[in-house]
């Protein structure tokens, strides 16, 4: 039985590489690390978390502890995941832009004809749908980062200054985190800076972004 590992998720329109400099940082710290491979362009939420459960459900039966740390949709995949399994061996995870609150650019793009028929996650990012809640009880600790750089063009004509130019900071934030922190980065950017891996980092030792 392996120890611990941690599980990398990527987000909406994204692939594994996504993740690669924290999946590199990581495994320089000495974690054992998997980034996973889903198929968010073109399918569903419940899509994704079929091909999660396919890379992660072998593991998850062996390790003694399994971290998630994701990005963006990546989150609500991971939720989505360990709802449907029940998993018990979930250790202290990351969620780094993840729109709890759904997004509002998903809601314009629903808009568009055909749009959220081709890219069918837009129908799992809309703001009035849910995410799965883990509860104050949970046996494990979940850090939550959000970003409020608003960067880009469509950031800007159609996202508040209080966002990362894709999802807003109040959107990120969720009812069962143990621990928030906004960083000065935009979406695409955030989880590809030293200062996120450290604070990753430390939260999936501790539980926590900070030493208190």
């Amino acid at each position: 039985m392996q120890n611990d590992i941690t599980i990398l998720v990527h987000g909406f329109f994204r692939t594994r590489s996504d993740m690669r400099y924290l999946e590199a940082g990581l495994k320089a710290m000495g974690r054992q690390v998997l980034s996973v491979q889903l198929p968010t362009f073109f399918s569903s939420l419940d899509q994704c978390c079929d091909a999660l459960a396919a890379q992660v459900d072998p593991i998850a039966a062996t390790a003694k502890t399994v971290h998630y740390v994701a990005h963006s949709m990546g989150g609500l995949i991971v939720r989505a995941y360990i709802a449907r399994t029940q998993q018990q061996n979930v250790g202290h995870s990351v969620l780094i832009a993840t729109p709890h609150q759904g997004s509002k650019l998903a809601a314009i793009a629903k808009r568009i004809p055909f749009y959220a028929t081709i890219f069918k996650p837009i129908n799992d990012l809309l703001p009035s749908l849910h995410y799965h809640d883990f509860g104050t009880d949970k046996a494990f600790k979940l850090g939550v980062i959000a970003g409020n750089r608003n960067q880009g063009l469509i950031g800007k004509l159609l996202m508040p200054a209080d966002s990362d130019g894709r999802v807003t900071v109040a959107s990120v934030q969720a009812i069962d985190m143990d621990d928030f922190i906004v960083l000065p980065y935009g979406h695409d950017t955030i989880h590809h800076t030293k200062q996120t891996l450290e604070l990753v980092q430390h939260c999936l030792s501790t539980g926590r972004f900070d030493n208190a």
